[in-house]
């Protein structure tokens, strides 16, 4: 299993507003392209208006073709990037592995 690890720093007052346009249309897409959800998190102390996502891919192959597939779909395209075009100010991605002794998503 390899994760991707994104850090999104929003508009000031949009956790919200980006968080309904994630579990409203982005989960949908995602789940059906077959990347799981291994992680969500927003701060509440340190420094605010930050997002956490983390997603679960088998390896980098199907991380590769799952991004595409994403990249294309309809949906991602024309529902959920206009909902969140312009909430993001910064954005950090990371690819990480997890430890042998964490088990992680199935």
């Amino acid at each position: 299993m390899i994760y991707d690890m994104r850090i999104y720093d929003v508009q000031p007052g949009s956790v919200p507003r980006y968080m309904d346009a994630v579990r409203e249309v982005a989960l949908k897409i995602r789940e059906d392209h077959g990347v799981k959800l291994a992680g969500w998190y927003y701060t509440d102390i340190g420094p605010l208006n930050r997002v956490v996502h983390i997603w679960a891919y088998r390896d980098y192959a199907h991380f590769e073709q799952a991004r595409e597939a994403v990249r294309n779909d309809p949906r991602w395209t024309g529902e959920y990037l206009p909902r969140v075009k312009g909430l993001v100010v910064r954005q950090q991605d990371m690819m990480m592995r997890a430890a042998d002794f964490f088990p992680g998503p199935r």
